[in-house]
């Protein structure tokens, strides 16, 4: 296992967790990240919800100054780690699905009568549609305000392919298709020395990247930042 570098796409701010995990693990983490997130100026209406759902940690973060306005009687995180995020900004009773995805809530709510029912969904400017579909063909009223874009970080010509082959990264993780998609559209495959693992976190980004023609693999339960360290642990142990 010693000696195996993993690259990490996420902004640094949130990637203490991951980097700590997999240094523990005794893999190698770098850092080139893909993606800022810009918040939008938005005036959020004092409306009592049904539900709360909250599909990222950064749609969480941007929701903490309205907390104040916000009334509901349930909510739902994506995952445990959202899960607490919510918590920290004030949630109560945050409820998780068993499976930590899009396609997770909607298993999750599928058994319910929600016709008529009021959702918050925050969120980024591009966000998977899956989930806002289905509830509106349910007959839910769906209020789903873009509280942040996702930009990607440009890099000067062939970087990203010289890091690559620099550092002979051997697995390179994605945590968002938003990362994916910034990764790909400057890296130049013809000038790779050794093309790297690629490892999404869950279906929604594995689902994007085979849209544009790449493999991956992505932990089978657990979407997570522990999933992707265990799914890489072990590939790479020894």
């Amino acid at each position: 296992m010693p000696g195996h570098k993993i690259l990490i796409t996420r902004q640094p701010e949130f990637s203490v967790e991951f980097i700590n995990k997999l240094s523990y693990n005794r893999l190698y983490p770098y850092i080139l990240p893909m993606i800022k997130t810009v918040p939008h100026s938005i005036n959020i209406r004092e409306t009592m919800y049904d539900f709360v759902i909250v599909t990222s940690k950064n749609a969480c973060n941007y929701i903490q100054p309205f907390m104040d306005k916000l009334s509901y009687s349930r909510a739902i995180a994506v995952g445990k780690k959202t899960k607490q995020c919510m918590e920290m900004v004030g949630f109560r009773d945050v409820e998780v699905p068993e499976t930590f995805s899009q396609k997770g809530i909607i298993s999750y709510l599928s058994g319910e009568d929600i016709k008529g029912k009021r959702f918050f969904l925050p969120g980024a400017e591009e966000r998977p549609e899956e989930l806002i579909r289905f509830l509106s063909e349910k007959g839910s009223i769906v209020d789903a305000p873009t509280l942040y874009t996702t930009e990607k970080i440009c890099y000067q010509q062939d970087y990203i392919t010289d890091f690559l082959n620099q550092i002979h990264i051997d697995a390179v993780t994605f945590l968002s298709p938003s990362a994916a998609k910034g990764f790909f559209s400057q890296v130049t495959f013809s000038k790779i020395k050794k093309v790297p693992l690629f490892v999404s976190i869950g279906p929604t980004t594995h689902d994007y990247l085979i849209s544009i023609g790449i493999e991956s693999i992505y932990p089978k339960t657990d979407f997570s930042v522990d999933g992707v360290v265990e799914l890489l642990v072990s590939i790479f142990k020894s």
